[in-house]
């Protein structure tokens, strides 16, 4: 534990260090597969913890105009899955940041900021990391598509990302001025209102705050359209000073129970929309954004729970937080094999002593009965998921309860000491 301590503090381990170990393994991982790569915003609360934080460097407020703000910072990770298995790839770039303890403008005014350039902006974060990832991380995968929700509709990211190997889908924000291909200019909502629906299709609505759990049926409408810039904004644009061409496509829930609002899902896409199966594939595409959802929640509350972390530095917490999202991608890669699909490897995520060791471990958690046995081919990541899951304390009586992220939290830490004690007798042997 003090050795881990330790490195966390080491001034020598930077940031930037600990992320390019992520975007290498993400880098392997992808070459040569289709994927998609969830942008998203996340911060870490640590006011929970002030009693035991006691350097707040690269901390700050999370949030600006309370009395008693709450202390953290933020990331803008780029998860990577594969497109059409939703395997988990990794990370294929990382930002961190932390707020001035005083905003720079006592609030934000349009007047204000609508003539900086985004890079100058905290939303650059929906277009630095998703060039870095594109041209850096991603350069060997055979396709990239960058999902967004609403917070990404910003017309940089249409104008800058997209090229011959790579698209965005967004779900759109703003209600912007758009050219029709009768080149008449009209306000996007008065377009769609007039586009005529195309077909159907149904959403899977979970639980939430204001919606019951339901499957929704939902119109579907489709079209191209050209954005247009904001006035101040021509001068800005790197590409497409006209316009950029853009698909569009309508979801909206046909039928509602008392009391909630339709679901409504406009999404703007690069991607060619001209058939119901296009559009179907954009909206599956648009539905998996929730995995990083999931990462999230993984990384929090369901999880490793970063938020009450002991430890004193906010420097070498947010070290920590790289290192847990490096964990919680193995926990994601391993869950995804649980049931055997997939074409991942043991060797894609176990050197070759790891896998030494989880052989020993197999015959130790292996029953005697044929259904205790592990069903997985040796060399299947599905094999070393089902150690991991026992080691975790599943049962393998219990089919229908399948393993789930503390279960592999937890075989993942048993592993780990199994395995520090593995690599001491392998040496006690060979002295």
């Amino acid at each position: 534990m003090k050795g881990a301590y330790r490195f966390l503090s080491n001034e020598a381990v930077g940031e930037k260090y600990l992320i390019s170990g992520l975007q290498r393994a993400c880098q392997q991982m992808a070459a040569d597969r289709d994927v998609l790569a969830f942008c998203d915003s996340t911060s870490f609360n640590m006011v929970q913890r002030r009693c035991k934080v006691k350097d707040f460097e690269g901390m700050g407020p999370i949030e600006y105009g309370h009395s008693n703000p709450s202390i953290g910072f933020l990331a803008h990770p780029v998860l990577v899955h594969e497109r059409q298995t939703g395997l988990t790839m990794g990370i294929a770039a990382l930002s961190l940041w932390s707020r001035a303890k005083q905003p720079i403008r006592e609030r934000s005014k349009r007047f204000e900021s609508k003539h900086i350039e985004i890079e100058q902006k905290e939303s650059f974060k929906w277009i630095g990391p998703c060039l870095e990832s594109r041209d850096k991380v991603l350069d060997q995968a055979k396709h990239i598509t960058f999902v967004m929700d609403r917070e990404g509709d910003i017309m940089e990211v249409f104008d800058r990302i997209p090229n011959e190997k790579t698209d965005v889908v967004v779900r759109s924000r703003h209600d912007r001025w758009v050219q029709t291909d009768a080149h008449k200019r009209i306000k996007l909502s008065a377009l769609l209102a007039a586009q005529k629906v195309l077909g159907h299709t149904t959403v899977r609505i979970e639980n939430g705050p204001t919606r019951k759990k339901r499957t929704a049926k939902m119109s579907i409408k489709y079209g191209e359209a050209t954005l247009l810039w904001p006035a101040h904004k021509k001068v800005l644009t790197k590409y497409f000073p006209q316009g950029v061409k853009v698909f569009y496509l309508v979801l909206k829930e046909l039928k509602t129970p008392q009391g909630e609002a339709p679901l409504r899902w406009v999404l703007l896409t690069s991607e060619k929309i001209e058939t119901n199966p296009e559009a179907l594939e954009i909206k599956r595409i648009y539905e998996q954004r929730w995995r990083i959802e999931e990462f999230f929640k993984l990384i929090k509350s369901d999880g490793y729970d970063i938020e009450s972390s002991e430890l004193g530095s906010g420097k070498a917490i947010r070290k920590l937080t790289i290192k847990i999202m490096e964990a919680s991608i193995k926990v994601q890669q391993l869950k995804s094999a649980r049931t055997g699909e997939g074409d991942l490897t043991v060797r894609d995520l176990f050197d070759e002593e790891e896998q030494q060791c989880l052989e020993f471990l197999n015959a130790e958690v292996e029953g005697k009965t044929e259904r205790q046995k592990n069903p997985y081919p040796r060399n299947h990541l599905a094999w070393a998921s089902w150690v991991v899951a026992r080691l975790g304390g599943w049962q393998v009586y219990d089919k229908k309860r399948l393993p789930g992220n503390k279960t592999f939290i937890w075989g993942l830490e048993r592993f780990d000491m199994a395995l520090f004690t593995f690599k001491a007798m392998k040496r006690k042997d060979v002295s």
